[in-house]
């Protein structure tokens, strides 16, 4: 069962799908509404032999299409759910960063996730998740971006195998946030 819980530390990196927003007032609303993939990797930043997730895809924001690549990594399942439904594992966050590439110009976000949880239904393989970050800079204009946010999705593990559990899942997300420290670019 460890090997199911290897997969929702994968999982969890739906949260890591990013966007961006205009900037507008000093403090520009940030939305993006996110779909991708993930597979296993190979990033094991506590040596607990739970790898992270990389996870690929795309996303419309108000500043246009942005693609991005991310990693996640979760703990192991807790014993006694806190957040998450009855018949689920809840999976915490360890740490996650996804980089944003602006279609329209080449330019990079970076985002930080700070704190999250997965909830894997094992009989149905999706998962639901919740996960808190900030924006922690980038390239040109987004250089100095900072500010809170929020990612909320879910997924579903496509095909797998055992007992290793290795897998390809899909997943969809909608982040919101806060986007400070960015430069005028200019519209």
């Amino acid at each position: 069962m460890r090997n199911h819980y290897f997969t929702i530390g994968i999982t969890l990196g739906l949260l890591l799908t990013g966007g961006l927003s205009r900037a507008e007032a000093k403090k520009p609303n940030y939305i993006n509404h996110s779909a991708g993939s993930g597979v296993n990797g190979v990033i094991d930043t506590n040596g607990d032999g739970i790898t992270a997730g990389v996870n690929t895809g795309i996303a419309n924001t108000t500043l246009g299409r942005c693609v991005f690549q991310a990693e996640s990594e979760t703990l192991p399942p807790l014993k006694t759910n806190v957040s998450c439904p009855a018949g689920t594992a809840e999976l915490p966050l360890l740490q996650a960063h996804s980089v944003i590439t602006l279609q329209a110009t080449g330019e990079h976000l970076f985002l930080t996730y700070a704190s999250g949880t997965a909830c894997f239904d094992p009989a149905t393989l999706t998962v639901t998740y919740h996960a808190q970050g900030t924006f922690s800079g980038g390239t040109g204009r987004f250089v100095h971006a900072t500010g809170p946010l929020k990612d909320n999705g879910t997924g579903t593990i496509l095909v797998f195998d055992l007992p290793a559990f290795h897998n390809l899942f899909s997943f969809t997300s909608t982040i919101t946030g806060t986007l400070t420290g960015v430069e005028d670019d200019g519209d």
